[in-house]
């Protein structure tokens, strides 16, 4: 029987968990990895090969199988536990990225690259979804400090793929480009390790075991599920139209150098919304709070649709970052919920949200590159607000199916719970 404990939900009170530290530690190590990858692999093909297009297409077909794959992957780790399927994901996954740099080096030919980069993306580990997992076993008996853990996690993810770009440039200038694809599989085997050895995962892995009804079903049978995939298909669209829209908004202002200030202000927000979640003791409930959230992320996308001044564009897209990642904290409480009274395989749930919202993002991108150029930004942004508004009234209109589904696993009312 789970104990609920009157803690307070502060950082600091996440932070003292002792058994989270090491774990913590690992998946911010990976996924800073994940997020020197992409430009450290484009540089490397780039200066092996002599071919931008070349190096396009390798990354291209990396990313497709790392997205295409990410529900099979986690699966494998609720079958076989964290431990032992991230050990048996890692290994080729490394093993994949060395014969891809190898090939390169050697001058192969592009199709042997492309091969290589898709093998080497199936098995990419999935340590962000498994210490989401990790996060919901270690704080069982701390319920309320749960929300919060999730907002330092995506805070955390936030500042890791700002900083990883940096850190690849920075290696790229004072080394070479193969030094950071170096440093890219250093730092996923380096945080495999320290997940995989922490005693929570040792802990997480006996409970497991010992467990007669341990999760094995099908996370999208679930309505709940399937409703919240389909908005963060929309939710990433949008944010994928917006990494094309405003870099293109401050060319055509005569400020090519200013997209990357737009696109900042929009991860600011997102990482200032994060934070201030996690501060808070909401009396709400995860599913009235994830219906306003998706209102009001569609709400923040409007005035986008009526300027394109940079100055207005930066600060409204502040605004729509500011729902961003209140949006994925609380959608990650939900699927804890889910996934804990229907017996669901939980890595698997959550990596459907990062599914979806990849597979929003990478659609929202390509469909501006091609708006653009067709009919300005203007009609580009007010295309995705339109599609989003659909997403998000049939939304609340099945919040049922998240409230139906979660409402056995709601814990027991108490002065201090953050629900």
């Amino acid at each position: 029987m789970t104990t609920y404990v009157d803690t307070k939900p502060t950082y600091l009170a996440v932070l003292a968990v002792r058994e989270a530290r090491m774990p913590l530690l690992g998946s911010c190590l990976a996924r800073m990895s994940f997020a020197v990858l992409p430009l450290s692999l484009l540089l490397s093909v780039r200066s092996a090969t002599g071919s931008f297009a070349v190096a396009g297409l390798t990354s291209g077909a990396l990313s497709a199988t790392l997205t295409l794959f990410a529900p099979a992957r986690a699966r494998l780790i609720d079958r076989k536990g964290p431990r032992t399927g991230l050990i048996w994901l890692t290994a080729p996954y490394l093993l994949g990225l060395a014969v891809l740099i190898t090939l390169a080096e050697t001058g192969a030919p592009t199709g042997a690259l492309l091969g290589a980069a898709a093998v080497a993306g199936m098995f990419a580990p999935p340590l962000g979804p498994t210490m989401r997992v990790l996060w919901a076993k270690i704080l069982k008996a701390r319920q309320p400090l749960l929300p919060t853990a999730y907002a330092l996690d995506s805070v955390t993810e936030e500042v890791v793929f700002t900083i990883g770009p940096l850190l690849a440039g920075g290696l790229i200038a004072v080394a070479a480009p193969l030094a950071s694809m170096i440093a890219v599989m250093a730092l996923v085997a380096a945080g495999t390790v320290c997940f995989v050895l922490s005693a929570a995962t040792a802990a997480a892995l006996a409970s497991d075991e010992l467990d007669e009804d341990r999760p094995t079903g099908r996370p999208m049978a679930l309505p709940g599920m399937r409703t919240i995939v389909m908005s963060f298909a929309g939710v990433g669209l949008v944010i994928g139209v917006l990494q094309v829209a405003l870099p293109f908004i401050a060319d055509q202002a005569g400020s090519p150098s200013a997209g990357g200030v737009l696109l900042a202000l929009l991860s600011a927000g997102s990482a200032v919304g994060g934070l201030t979640y996690g501060r808070i003791s909401w009396r709400s409930t995860p599913v009235q709070r994830f219906a306003v959230l998706v209102t009001g992320f569609t709400l923040t996308v409007l005035p986008l649709c009526l300027t394109e001044s940079p100055v207005l564009v930066g600060v409204f897209a502040f605004l729509v970052g500011l729902c961003l990642a209140p949006l994925f904290i609380t959608a990650y409480l939900l699927v804890n919920d889910l996934v804990t009274t229907s017996k669901t395989a939980p890595t698997e749930a959550n990596t459907w949200v990062s599914t979806a919202n990849n597979g929003g993002f990478a659609a929202g991108s390509a469909a501006a590159g091609v708006l653009l150029e067709f009919q300005g930004p203007t009609l580009t942004v007010t295309t995705a607000f339109a599609v989003v508004a659909a997403i998000a009234v049939m939304t609340v209109l099945r919040r049922r199916t998240l409230a139906l589904e979660a409402a056995h696993a709601e814990p027991p009312a108490d002065k201090s719970d953050v629900r």
